[in-house]
Parts: structure tokens; sequence; C-alpha cells
């Protein structure tokens, strides 16, 4: 952003416009408010734009999605994940959902969170409605119980833990979860904000069996050897489900025969909406559980 707004200052800019190639990487951040504010209208000036993704649309920002449609264009090319893993691009793997539930306590905390809502609607007091489905979500995703259960499931299947990334929604959750591993696995860390890169590095060559990390590798990391993605955390939109998962589709010379794991917590409780939201995801990550690579010669 500030290399374009320095270029439009000077002479020659109108040459630029017509002879450079703007490539936006992970362009469905350019979609972000801020980048809106301060280039709106600058780069639809520019002859050539090429924008690139795995997730191009932004989840419940329409208004993000038209200003990248209006600057950059429209979708050209689509190459899904279902095709990608039939053509043998990425590869095929395996769905393990575990079915949770809440506990009293975090039952009562979400009555609470709604209750407090629901006197603020009926008092004309404005809210953002987003802030109180995430404050609901956030009980989901760092709900108690998942913990003992995945305890359970590696017990049973400890390759789980292998060449492993656990998506987690708070460092606090993250350290429940160490003291947990400690028992199963040594060779693990935390990748956070403050982490230090080495980390990664170490886990990308394998002195590290298993990163614990919120959002901090959801893009940009191909480590090849990445086999297995827990999801402790997820989003109700595909966006950033897409981007976790896709770190083990990763096709691994040294393994020909990869499969991914795709460790997913499901709730069966009470609470509709997030039923809806776990069901639906699932059924998404099922279907694309049972999509393999086709010979093309048959």
């Amino acid at each position: 952003a500030e290399c374009l707004s320095m270029l439009e200052k000077y002479e020659g800019a109108e040459q630029a416009r017509e002879k450079t190639l703007l490539l936006f990487d992970e362009v469905h951040r350019f979609g972000a408010p801020s980048f809106e504010k301060i280039l709106k209208g600058t780069i639809q000036k520019y002859r050539f734009r090429l924008g690139l993704s795995a997730t191009p649309e932004r989840d419940y920002d329409d208004r993000g999605n038209d200003f990248i449609k209006a600057e950059i264009g429209n979708v050209i090319y689509r190459f899904g994940l279902e095709n990608a893993v039939r053509k043998g691009v990425l590869c095929p793997l395996s769905y393990v959902p575990v079915y949770y539930e809440l506990t009293d306590r975090e039952r009562e905390k979400k009555r609470k969170i709604i209750a407090s809502y629901e006197v603020k609607r009926k008092n004309g007091i404005d809210f953002d409605e987003n802030k109180l489905y995430r404050d609901l979500a956030k009980i989901n995703k760092t709900a108690e119980t998942k913990i003992p259960l995945f305890a359970s499931l590696i017990k049973e299947r400890p390759e789980l833990l292998e060449r492993c990334i656990i998506f987690v929604e708070t460092r606090e959750y993250g350290t429940k979860l160490q003291n947990m591993l400690i028992h199963h696995l040594s060779r693990f860390h935390t990748y956070y904000a403050e982490d230090e890169k080495d980390n990664l590095g170490r886990f990308g060559n394998g002195q590290i069996d298993c990163l614990i990390t919120c959002k901090k590798i959801s893009e940009g990391i191909d480590i090849r050897s990445v086999k297995n993605i827990v999801l402790f955390s997820s989003d109700k939109g595909k966006t950033a489900t897409i981007q976790r998962i896709g770190r083990s589709l990763r096709k691994n010379p040294e393994d020909p025969a990869k499969i991914a794991c795709v460790v997913d917590f499901i709730y069966k409780g009470s609470f509709q909406e997030d039923i809806t939201t776990d069901q639906e995801r699932m059924a998404w990550l099922t279907k694309l559980a049972e999509v393999r690579e086709q010979n093309e010669s048959v």
C-alpha cells in the first residue's frame, strides 16, 4: 500500500499503470477496511491485476468482497480442493469427528451472555450482534471436555500426534492442552505471536513433532511433511478451515502414499446455532474425505 501510494506521486505513474502487473497473494486480505481506506480507486487504474488465494471470498464481508471485485476484478479461474485431490495436486485426507458437550458451567455462561444482550435489546441499546456470536462461539472453542476426549483418542491412535499442527483459540487453552500432551509426547512446542520463528524451523526439519498454535500458521507455510491437523478451534466460515487443513494437504515426495488426517470437534448439545455450524462443517469435510486421486489413463 505504501509503495503504491508513493508511486502515484511520481512522474511516469500513468505509464506505469499501463505496463505494471500487480500481483496480490492471499488476495482475501486485500478486502480489509484498512486497505479500502488507503487504496480505494487506485488499484483499478492499473491495467494488469491478478489476485491469488485458496479462499478468495471473505466470510460474511460483502463490503470487502465488493471492494476486491471493484479494484482487482471477478474470479476468472477456480481450482477447488476436490479437483486438486482428484488431479493429484493435493493429497487425500481422512476425517475424524469427535463429539463433545458443554459443561453445566459453560451452558450457564452462554445463557448469561444471551440474557445480557437481550437486556440491551429491550432497552434499545445498540450492540454488535457479531460480538454476541463471537462471545458464544468462544465458549465452544475453549470447551473443557474436548481435552480429555482428545486424550482418549490419541491413546488409541498415537500416530495422530506425528507431524501435527493443533489449532486452539487462546494461549490459556493451549496451556491446558500442553498439560495433557506432556503425558503422551515430549517433542512439541507452542507457536504463538511472541514465540521465536526458530520453532517453526525446528518443526519443519523434524526436531519437533507437534505445534500448538492459534492463527499464526493458518496461511503461508509449506511444510510438506505435515500430516495431521487438529481443530480445537473452528470458525463459522470456511476460509479459516480451508487455510488450516491446507497445511496438511501438500504432497510429500518422501511419503508418496500420504493421507492427511483432520480431527475436528463437533458439538452435540442444545444450542442450535452451534449444532448447525458444526454439522455443516462435518458434512463438507466428510464429503472431501471421500475424494481420492483419479487415474486419468483408466
